[in-house]
C-alpha cells in the first residue's frame, strides 16, 4: 500500500455503520479495519491478482470518503460506486433484495471491480471479480478471487513484502 495515497479522513466506527447500514450488510471485520487505515488506498502491486484475471489490475481501493460529490477523490466512495452499480442493476441477483449483495471494495483500471459477494454467504463473504461489461440486470457475471477479505489480503502482501 501506498501510505501517501490513504484518503483522509480516515473513518470512525460510525461512519463505518453508516454504510454498513446503506448496503444492509455487516462487513467482515478485517475490511472495516482495512478502512481506518487505508482508506481508499493505492496497492504497490497487484501482479498476483492479474496472474488469476488479467483485467484484475487495482487503480484505488474505495474508501468512506466525506463530502464525496466536492472531494477530488470522490469516485472512490465506496457508496457511490455501490448506488451507480445498484442503479444498473448489476450488483445483486435478485431484483426484489432490498440493499446489496455485492459491496465494491476496489475500482479496477477497466471500469471493474472488486467486490464483497454476500450473496452465497451473509456472514463470510468472498472477494469476486465483477466483470462490467459482462453483466446485466440481476445477473451479475464474478468469479471468485479469495474465500475471504483476509485471504485476499494476504494474496497482496506476500508478493509486497
Amino acid at each position: 500500500m501506498v501510505k501517501k495515497s490513504i484518503i483522509y479522513p480516515l473513518p470512525q466506527e460510525q461512519d463505518i455503520a453508516e454504510i454498513e447500514g446503506s448496503f444492509r450488510v455487516q462487513l467482515p471485520n478485517e475490511h472495516k479495519e482495512f478502512l481506518k487505515h487505508c482508506n481508499g488506498c493505492i496497492v504497490i502491486d497487484s501482479t498476483p491478482l492479474t496472474i488469476i484475471n488479467k483485467r484484475c489490475q487495482i487503480e484505488r481501493f474505495l474508501g468512506i470518503i466525506k463530502n464525496f460529490s466536492q472531494h477530488p477523490y470522490g469516485v472512490y466512495d465506496s457508496g457511490c460506486c455501490k448506488t451507480s452499480l445498484r442503479e444498473q442493476g448489476r450488483n445483486f441477483y435478485d431484483e426484489d433484495l432490498i440493499g446489496s449483495e455485492l459491496i465494491p471494495i476496489a475500482k479496477l483500471a477497466w471500469g471493474d471491480y472488486l467486490c464483497l459477494n454476500f450473496h452465497y454467504d451473509k456472514d463470510n463473504p468472498s472477494v469476486d471479480f465483477l466483470d462490467y461489461e459482462e453483466s446485466y440486470e440481476c445477473d451479475p457475471a464474478t468469479s471468485k478471487m479469495a474465500d475471504t477479505f483476509q485471504a485476499f489480503l494476504s494474496m497482496l502482501s506476500s508478493e509486497n513484502g
